[in-house]
């Protein structure tokens, strides 16, 4: 009598494990999503029609922290050519990627920093891939 109990308390907490896992986006096939290539155009540039962006692995005169699970400041202006850079200070990674996935940063771990410059003045919307809810706008003047 005792065993069923005990199945069911294992039933609902790998039920309750299994939940958080797939409902936090950090799903083995996100980490290993391929990447695009840096000529690849951005294509969410509204006030040029297009554009492009490449990453950068040097730091750039626009900041943006990644802190308690939000970018900070969310909304960023840089000029084209200027390389945007993403610092994450929370324990778990993060990405900075474009709304249509035409440009990514890739996964920022722990005390890393990962940028990206723009080819195309634009507007463009983006968020991290492991954690949808956060969310930001770049514009490049």
């Amino acid at each position: 009598m005792r065993r069923i109990p005990i199945l069911a308390f294992c039933f609902f907490a790998l039920l309750a494990l299994s939940a958080c896992a797939s409902g936090s986006g950090t799903a083995a096939p996100a980490a290993t999503a391929p990447q695009p290539a840096a000529s690849e155009p951005a294509g969410s540039a509204p006030a040029a029609g297009g554009g492009g962006c490449t990453t950068a692995s040097e730091a750039g005169a626009v900041s943006v922290g990644i802190e308690n699970f939000a970018f900070a400041p969310a909304d960023v202006t840089a000029a084209v050519g200027e390389t945007i850079t993403w610092t994450n200070s929370d324990s778990a990674p993060h990405t900075a990627t474009l709304d249509d996935g035409a440009c990514d940063t890739g996964n920022i771990a722990q005390n890393a920093s990962a940028g990206l410059v723009f080819d195309a003045a634009g507007t463009y919307p983006y968020h991290c891939t492991i954690h949808p809810n956060m969310k930001g706008t770049i514009t490049i003047q």
